[in-house]
């Protein structure tokens, strides 16, 4: 691997479990040192969620206000505007996007600046984490109803696979920025850092800058705290929470409490059942072929994706009709601690409703004024 070239733009597409939220969070935290050796990553936070929902054209997440188009052209200005010689872009949504929204992104991006990396994982790994995001995003199924849903034929209602379908994904975006501007990393289980070194590499950085980071990102939650949060979530719709509401108390306040607390005496979640085992590791060796066959340049070892031969069928654990006293403390606390949170967002937001602008001092009303024009331009992500 080598530096690319002055002016490339490196975009990360994910898909959604194969690491990005931990590689983002290192890129977050290392802007400084990045810009120090000419590497720009746009925008003020881990990623710009609201940015890429709004190019791919797709709605906004639980609780979250609707997307701007404003936002994405704020941060395309910004990597135009920058005078460093390579720009970085990462979010997950990217491999989710179809022929009509890849030429927009790349009309946008520029494809002759553009390389593309894409990370292929384990799908028995990726399955069991994302039905705890599912689960995280106020879903209901059980395990097994979610692997149904995943794994039956046809497929019911959205599902994982479209961003995991590499023949497609990588081939879309292969036809555009060229075969040779399109990695396919493949995860290995063994060896956490090896995303982190690609980037050092092809971002030409120093070894070890992007030190994975210390704070926790994206909670993996165990198979008894996954099943609280399922009687938590029918609870939230019986009462007919607000989007909002469990935004607040329940992604920020409750899983960020859940990721304090010790699990080790938690059940866990070993694999897939037999009857999904079959049907997973015949995608996975669907995966290997479609990477062989890719011609593009490929990372890593495609066989680190197989599953017949490096797993077996798993037991399911036996139903959660009870949690530990320490589990149901960490959620009461985290709910608690996110309702205040949405107190005093609410708060803070009929401040500036209800305010006059003749009624502030000069200080308060720059800063009133500076806020609606930060939404108004997409510059407050």
């Amino acid at each position: 691997m080598t530096r690319l070239p002055e002016g490339s733009l490196l975009l990360h597409i994910g898909p959604p479990k194969t690491g990005s939220t931990a590689i983002q969070q290192t890129l977050h935290e290392s802007r400084e040192a990045l810009a120090a050796h000419g590497v720009l990553y746009p925008g003020t936070r881990r990623r710009a969620r609201s940015a890429s929902s709004a190019i791919l054209g797709s709605g906004p997440a639980v609780g979250r206000e609707r997307p701007r188009i404003e936002q994405w052209r704020a941060l395309v200005e910004e990597i135009d505007q920058s005078d460093l010689p390579v720009a970085c872009l990462s979010h997950e949504n990217f491999s989710r996007a179809d022929d009509a929204a890849v030429d927009r992104i790349l009309a946008d991006l520029r494809a002759e600046r553009t390389h593309v990396v894409y990370v292929a994982r384990r799908l028995d790994k990726v399955l069991p984490s994302h039905w705890q995001e599912h689960v995280k995003a106020w879903r209901t199924l059980s395990y097994d109803e979610y692997l149904h849903r995943m794994l039956d034929e046809p497929p019911a209602g959205k599902t994982i696979w479209p961003p995991h379908d590499v023949a497609a994904v990588v081939g879309r975006w292969a036809a555009r920025v060229g075969h040779d501007r399109v990695t396919v990393l493949v995860a290995d289980e063994q060896d956490r850092g090896l995303v982190a070194r690609t980037f050092e590499a092809m971002l030409g950085l120093p070894e070890g800058l992007l030190v994975p980071s210390t704070r926790r990102t994206n909670t993996s939650l165990s198979f008894t705290e996954t099943e609280a949060m399922r009687a938590l979530n029918r609870m939230a719709r019986e009462q007919q929470w607000t989007p909002r509401e469990y935004w607040q108390v329940v992604q920020v306040g409750v899983v960020d409490a859940l990721g304090g607390r010790a699990s080790a005496d938690d059940a866990r979640i070993a694999g897939l059942p037999a009857w999904a085992f079959e049907r997973v590791a015949e995608r996975a060796d669907r995966q290997i072929s479609a990477i062989r066959d890719s011609g593009v340049r490929v990372i890593g070892d495609p066989e680190r994706l197989r599953v017949a031969d490096v797993a077996r069928p798993a037991e399911l654990p036996a139903p959660v009709d009870a949690v530990s006293l320490d589990l149901m403390a960490a959620m009461v606390q985290g709910a608690v601690d996110g309702a205040r949170a949405l107190h005093r967002r609410e708060l803070r937001e009929a401040r500036r409703s209800t305010t006059a602008p003749e009624d502030l001092d000069g200080r308060r009303l720059l800063r009133l004024l500076a806020g609606r024009v930060a939404r108004r331009t997409g510059l407050r992500r």
